[in-house]
């Protein structure tokens, strides 16, 4: 019996999984070692609590003709968040908004809320773990700048979107810019002749896909983690390891990762140079995606507390209270009393 799971829920369960370091640990050294994220998130310090399974890269998605009459091309695509803002006032003043969740979707609100918070300089805890400092003048800041931002340029209805709502919205042709994996633009160009722009050129034609902006602390991203589990509960432990053990193999999983064309990245650096990356240059930007990123609860390690932070949305809540008219200040407050029960 295996359980997958996202993000660094396998931290949540830490004490009660299968040791699978006889897995994990041989499957590193054959294909040129873990990404640091599926490192932080499936190994506890000590051991391999889950199996690594893949990386689901995320970027922006960004219609080319669209960003080009407000004079972008995508090598000069915005660099910093008040050029992303500017660009997106434009866009949404046609009716062609950004496009991002405020819900509780588990891949699309962590991936962007996450990377734009540290992008500030705010963190949940410092490094020890424990000590929590979200209430800061850099967190504040950040969720200022986003109640904004969020009026200016982005679809107010993602404050309902669940995962899929960002790929309805982009590919129906109401929203400019998301950030996603690469599922908007597969499907587009596995049914080109469904989704098609407003002058009824293929969708696929008119997509190209861009790292997040920089924030006063730099430029980050979330590249969304999934790893399989096993339950020290399960009658089964052995014939799950024997899966594992199988599924992971340079033979089966090329077979799997290649029918993914790159929307699953690998979780070790060999599938880099796998031949899923010469097909489609729209997709070239995913290749190397899995290389940065950071995960839940920097700059603190990926721990129970970081876990337990994500699964109940409250990094992705504090900006939706902004957003809805709190305080800047008080939606930090909150979310800050919030981690210090947590991570007490």
């Amino acid at each position: 019996m295996c359980i997958r799971d996202s993000n660094s829920w396998a931290q949540l369960y830490a004490d009660s999984v299968v040791d699978v370091s006889d897995i994990a640990e041989p499957v590193g050294r054959a294909q040129g070692g873990f990404f640091d994220t599926s490192r932080a998130v499936a190994n506890d310090g000590k051991k391999w609590i889950a199996m690594p399974f893949t990386i689901l890269g995320v970027l922006f998605v960004n219609r080319t003709s669209w960003f080009a009459e407000e004079g972008i091309t995508p090598d000069k695509f915005p660099k910093t968040w008040e050029e992303y803002r500017a660009a997106g006032k434009k866009l949404k003043a046609k009716n062609r908004p950004l496009g991002q969740t405020l819900a509780h979707a588990f891949g699309d609100g962590p991936a962007f809320w996450y990377p734009y918070l540290w992008s500030w300089g705010g963190k949940e805890v410092e490094a020890d773990g424990k000590t929590v400092v979200l209430n800061s003048k850099e967190t504040i800041e950040s969720v200022k700048f986003a109640a904004g931002f969020w009026k200016d340029s982005f679809d107010e209805g993602g404050m309902s979107w669940d995962d899929a709502g960002n790929n309805r919205a982009f590919l129906s042709n109401t929203i400019s810019s998301t950030s996603n994996g690469a599922s908007i633009y597969l499907l587009a160009r596995a049914k080109p002749d469904t989704y098609v722009s407003e002058t009824g050129k293929p969708l696929k034609d008119d997509c190209f896909h861009s790292p997040l902006p920089s924030g006063p602390a730099g430029q980050f991203s979330y590249h969304v983690p999934f790893s399989n589990l096993i339950p020290a509960y399960s009658p089964n432990q052995q014939a799950a390891k024997d899966f594992l053990r199988w599924f992971h193999s340079t033979e089966i999983y090329d077979t799997w990762f290649t029918s993914q064309q790159g929307f699953s990245v690998g979780t070790t650096k060999m599938w880099e140079n796998n031949k899923v990356w010469q097909v489609d240059p729209v997709m070239a930007p995913f290749r190397t995606a899995a290389e940065s990123g950071r995960v839940a609860g920097y700059a603190g390690p990926a721990g129970r507390g970081a876990a337990e932070t994500i699964s109940k949305f409250i990094i992705v809540d504090m900006y939706a209270k902004a957003v809805q008219g709190m305080p800047a200040e008080d939606a930090v407050r909150w979310a800050h009393s919030e981690l210090v029960k947590i991570y007490a």
